[in-house]
């Protein structure tokens, strides 16, 4: 008996078709601002890197709005075009932990933002395992290490959604997908021209009867 295999590829253009369908009304004027406003903060940064471009930055917004996180970790501030695509998505209801090791740029936001400053992945991981709060979604904007695994897998759960940048090549997003393989979770490749990936767990993958409208 064969049975029916449904490749990488195939499952995630049926993904991200899925998530066009359920968020097909965003606000890309919002998120064109955004990633207007938040370039002048560049001049602030001690290390200039690249920052989420219009067309990543509407993934980003498809893939939060669709899971609707209640805690999000962010690995990789910037100028926090990310933050502020993910914060739009939820509304400002997600609580949002973000770090970035090489800068202090401040976007002054609202409080449910709790920034990092010059400070590592690995430390933030720790201080939310200290407080014992799990992240829904981790969206990764920098490279992760060894020193991450251990305190990551101390705020993760069973449902928690890893949306990873920069998945092309040999780029940071590619070597922390490798990171995070497991039989247990499913690795959507971008879409053609983008650099947004996401790792699910089988657990959010459902084949239902009928899809709910």
């Amino acid at each position: 008996m064969n049975p029916i295999q449904i490749g990488r590829k195939r499952l995630s253009e049926i993904v991200w078709g899925i998530l066009d369908e359920r968020v097909g009304d965003y606000p890309y004027e919002t998120i064109e601002k955004i990633v207007e406003d938040q370039q002048p903060l560049r001049e602030q940064a001690d290390y200039k890197t690249g920052s989420v471009p219009y067309d990543d930055a509407v993934e980003l917004y498809k893939v939060v709005k669709f899971f609707q996180p209640k805690v999000i970790a962010e690995v990789g501030t910037f100028i926090g075009v990310s933050t502020m695509v993910m914060d739009l998505a939820t509304k400002n209801a997600a609580q949002i932990r973000t770090c970035d090791v090489s800068n202090r740029i401040d976007l002054a936001h609202f409080g449910n933002i709790e920034q990092y400053f010059h400070t590592p992945s690995h430390e933030m991981f720790k201080d939310m395992a200290e407080e014992e709060l799990k992240a829904d979604l981790i969206y990764l904007d920098g490279r992760l290490g060894q020193e991450d695994i251990e305190p990551l897998n101390k705020i993760i759960h069973e449902n928690t959604v890893f949306v990873m940048d920069d998945f092309e090549g040999v780029e940071k997003g590619v070597v922390n997908a490798m990171m995070l393989e497991s039989g247990s979770r499913v690795l959507i490749y971008p879409r053609e021209g983008r650099k947004t990936a996401i790792s699910i767990p089988l657990t959010m993958l459902q084949i239902v009867p009928q899809e709910a409208t």
